[in-house]
């Protein structure tokens, strides 16, 4: 199935989003604050960030963000024309992906809405993000952030440093 043109926009309170297949979430009760237990170092991000399975970036605010998906990755004039660069790896089972804003881990709610999912191919996927400050210049403002996603035979080797952060 293609991803391309598809879109789903996400108003965050918080400074990330997070996105991942319902299998790997499944061990995440209803409710419960996974946020500050598995979610708050560097660590805890990189551990899930290394298997593609919660992958989370910071978007160094809150505000509207605009996802638009293609398949594959961008061709260095995209690249060049990109301020932000970012690149990722998801893991998807199910056919299925979810897009939350990261603050949803403080408060877990298993349903993800109809608006935020993503028909997807099961794989290991290589996702470059790449997006510009808006006309405004305030990082949020309905922000475009161009989602390239490539499918891999194995799940991509990462950079294994920080927290990823695609606006700072």
């Amino acid at each position: 199935m293609s991803v391309d043109g598809c879109e789903i926009t996400l108003d965050i309170a918080g400074l990330g989003i997070v996105f991942h297949s319902p299998a790997f979430a499944t061990h995440i009760a209803e409710g419960e604050d996974y946020f500050s237990s598995n979610y708050t170092s560097a660590e805890q991000v990189q551990a899930h960030i290394q298997k593609g399975t919660i992958v989370g970036f910071c978007t160094g605010a809150p505000g509207i963000f605009i996802l638009r998906f293609h398949s594959g990755y961008p061709d260095e004039d995209w690249l060049s024309g990109s301020e932000f660069k970012l690149r990722l790896g998801l893991q998807c089972t199910g056919g299925l992906v979810c897009f939350r804003d990261l603050y949803e881990l403080m408060d877990w709610r298993a349903e993800c809405p109809l608006d935020r999912r993503l028909q997807l191919n099961d794989g290991s996927y290589h996702v470059t993000l790449c997006s510009n400050q808006p006309p405004s210049g305030i990082l949020g403002d309905n922000q475009i952030i161009d989602m390239f996603l490539h499918r891999l035979d194995v799940f991509p080797q990462l950079a294994d440093i920080g927290v990823p952060s695609l606006c700072v």
